[in-house]
């Protein structure tokens, strides 16, 4: 989801996060974004959390391919690579 959506979304993660509950966030500019949220969908199914066509993992498989093409996009415009891991 995008930012705005998350924020606003009722059924959103972060919607969901209970009041203390830690939270990590993946930024579509950083680099290993799209293989942590695959590496991340992998572990969820293979530990029994998800299946591999449950709605939270094509949601996520889709985020992972929209920020692959969106880097690649703005490599082209930008003439630079995408940031990567702390920047």
């Amino acid at each position: 989801m995008r930012k705005e959506e998350e924020l606003s979304h009722p059924t959103s993660c972060m919607s969901k996060a209970h009041p203390n509950e830690m939270t990590f966030v993946l930024l579509g500019r950083d680099i290993v974004a799209p293989k942590v949220i695959r590496e991340w969908c992998r572990l969820r199914c293979l530990h029994g959390k998800n299946k591999p066509h449950d709605a939270q993992i094509t949601e996520a498989l889709a985020c992972a391919d929209t920020m692959e093409r969106e880097m690649r996009t703005v490599q082209q415009f930008d003439g630079g690579p995408p940031v990567g891991p702390g920047q």
